[in-house]
């Protein structure tokens, strides 16, 4: 199958390589099948401004979640305002894990612009919204994605 890619501006290109070094380390997770339930151990390649662009529900709000999810009528509960959250950490890195693709390249195509490339296995294969994540984490502005209709 030919490659599909996520592109990106790099809105501060000092941020580039933090980016490529966590997607290196899930390529090579994903292709080993080295994923362990612990996710924490990948935390050592989000510093703090990466880590603010996650969720991280407390016990009680994560059962709140659940609750309003329960409660909501399955129509609406994807536009529902108090279900909308950003991603959290770990779902994040287990849609990495589970996904139905091979991590390609993340790579600089230019200056000021990146792309993330990847090859399906099979359709659906799970989409590219934890790429997105990861790219937004570190401050790029995804322009074009192969999964966006738009």
């Amino acid at each position: 199958m030919n490659p599909l890619a996520v592109e990106f501006e790099l809105t501060d290109p000092a941020r580039f390589e933090p980016l490529r070094v966590v997607f290196d380390a899930l390529r090579e997770a994903k292709a080993d099948d080295t994923f362990t339930e612990d996710h924490s151990g990948w935390l050592r390649y989000f510093d703090d401004a990466a880590r603010s662009h996650f969720w991280w529900p407390t016990p009680e709000e994560l059962a709140r979640y659940w609750q309003l999810w329960e409660e909501t009528p399955p129509a609406a509960r994807w536009d529902h305002p108090a279900l909308q959250h950003p991603w959290d950490f770990e779902s994040m890195i287990e849609a990495f894990r589970n996904s139905e693709y091979d991590l390609v390249a993340c790579e600089r195509t230019a200056e000021t612009t990146g792309r993330l490339t990847f090859v399906e296995h099979a359709f659906p294969f799970g989409g590219t919204g934890c790429m997105r994540a990861l790219i937004e984490c570190f401050g790029h502005r995804v322009t074009r994605d192969y999964d966006d209709p738009d």
